[in-house]
């Protein structure tokens, strides 16, 4: 089925809960993560970090010279980064000028991306002898890319959201990108399964991702007398923690923030086995006790005054920014805020931990990034090229320099970053997370729930009655659009 791209690629950005917080933070310096040996990102050999070239014959054929724009505000990091990309550049441009392009799509992200992207696509420049041309879409990458689609003009190759794949893959724009057997089991099945449509195959390619953790202020808890081992592992004993621990705070410190965002709780409300959103694209918001459950101790933490919204009851932006400023002292957020916590909030103390068990279950969300090709692209083979390469033997070199965590377990390994102690928590979540993205109505599904649940977590509407509006809603609108 061929749907109407005009109607069905909604501007996600708005709504998308997980990309919202990751923008936010992605303009903020990227931290810098140890390799094995002591060596930094920014400090590499970056030959080491990529696999040989398919072709040794290849390995020396000239590339285009990267544009780099400049930066005041870019850290050390970055501009090691830049320097290295630019004496690449330099070296290879001085040879030959390359006969074909790859055009690719990207969203504008922080300036030690920008410089880990251009690293690594020197060196698929080399490797291949096709040049890269970057465009960055500042603002509004959904429409902007609709768009193109709309009017036959793509990519060749773009970054992807998983929570927008399943729209681009039923409208059928996008060109398979299927895997081998071993290539498919070194990535994250549910990774994999993100961008995978219903005819079974692959239509993008997963880059890197994030995950929820729980986040401790040790200096807080230590000051409220406790230690961070206090703090149950499980949601219910979380919230009993919270209840008597905000009788130990000073005015104006919470014991643990909250957001209202579905792509905040969706795995934890999925935890009893009933699926929120059914295989029919439908909500299914009621009738699970075990969400109810879970969803109105939030409610109530908000009512007692020991759970608070990081905007509306504490005037901070983001949960980084209530956390960073010490007005809480846990919160549930992405491995995106690490950085901002390390550069902007002069190093705040803080422990990442597995989130919470609910039902007994682990849980957390996952958000993915990978790269598609447009059926319409002008170089398909190019773009195909430049996708398996980024998710394949560049995929370390880009990790590494962008400080990202990568999608498959082989580079994990030799990233070695299970051992460091601020990620291990978010790496660990990665083999049971939940992926935002559920379908072509979820942007309508996230808005609905998150209006509702706000209602109710403010008091302004009882839970009950907020979820059974959510689903009808969601679903009235569903169907309007079928």
């Amino acid at each position: 089925m061929v749907l109407d791209l005009d109607r069905r690629l909604l501007p996600h950005a708005a709504i998308r809960a997980g990309r919202r917080h990751r923008r936010r933070i992605e303009r903020r310096p990227v931290v810098e993560y140890r390799l094995p040996g002591g060596s930094s990102a920014s400090g590499c050999d970056y030959n080491a970090l990529v696999a040989p070239p398919p072709d040794d014959n290849q390995h020396n054929v000239p590339i285009t010279a990267i544009a780099v724009s400049g930066d005041q505000a870019m850290n050390d990091q970055s501009r090691r980064l830049r320097v290295a990309v630019l004496s690449i550049a330099l070296a290879m441009a001085a040879r030959a000028w390359p006969a074909e392009a790859v055009t690719v799509a990207v969203w504008g992200s922080s300036p030690a991306e920008v410089a880990a992207f251009d690293l690594a696509a020197a060196a698929f420049t080399s490797s291949t002898g096709i040049a890269v041309r970057k465009q960055v879409i500042e603002d509004k990458y959904p429409d902007v890319l609709k768009s193109r689609f709309a009017a036959g003009n793509p990519p060749d190759v773009c970054y992807l959201d998983a929570a927008e794949a399943p729209v681009l893959i039923e409208s059928g724009v996008l060109e398979p990108l299927d895997l081998g057997p071993a290539d498919q089991a070194d990535f994250y099945p549910q990774f994999l399964q993100a961008f995978r449509g219903g005819d079974g195959r692959l239509y993008g390619l997963p880059k890197d991702y994030s995950t929820l953790a729980l986040y401790l202020n040790p200096r807080l808890l230590k000051q409220a007398g406790y230690r961070p081992d206090d703090v149950p592992g499980d949601f219910n004993g979380l919230m009993r923690f919270a209840r008597s621990l905000q009788a130990r705070l000073p005015r104006g410190v919470a014991a643990m923030i909250v957001e209202k965002d579905l792509a905040r709780h969706l795995a934890a409300l999925e935890t009893s086995g009933q699926p929120l959103i059914g295989a029919d694209g439908h909500a299914h918001f009621t009738g699970n006790a075990a969400a109810y459950d879970y969803l109105n101790q939030l409610v109530a933490g908000h009512a007692q005054k020991y759970l608070y919204s990081p905007k509306d009851d504490l005037g901070a932006d983001w949960p980084g920014a209530a956390f960073g400023t010490q007005r809480t002292v846990m919160m549930m957020e992405g491995n995106w805020v690490q950085a901002a916590l390390q550069h902007d909030y002069g190093g705040i103390p803080f422990i990442a931990r597995e989130m919470p068990t609910v039902n007994q279950h682990k849980q957390t969300m996952a958000f993915v990034v990978g790269y598609a090709v447009p059926r319409g692209a002008r170089n398909k083979a190019a773009g195909v090229r430049f996708a398996r390469y980024m998710t394949g033997p560049g995929m370390r070199l880009w990790a590494t320099a962008s400080g990202t965590l990568p999608t498959r377990r082989s580079v994990e390994t030799a990233m070695q970053v299970r051992n460091a102690p601020a990620l291990a928590a978010h790496v660990a979540g990665a083999a049971y997370a939940t992926v935002w993205s559920r379908g072509i109505e979820l942007p309508v599904l996230n808005t609905n729930f998150g209006n509702q649940f706000l209602a109710a977590f403010n008091g302004n509407k009882p839970l009950r009655q907020a979820l059974e509006k959510a689903e009808t809603v969601s679903n009235r609108e569903i169907e309007r659009q079928r």
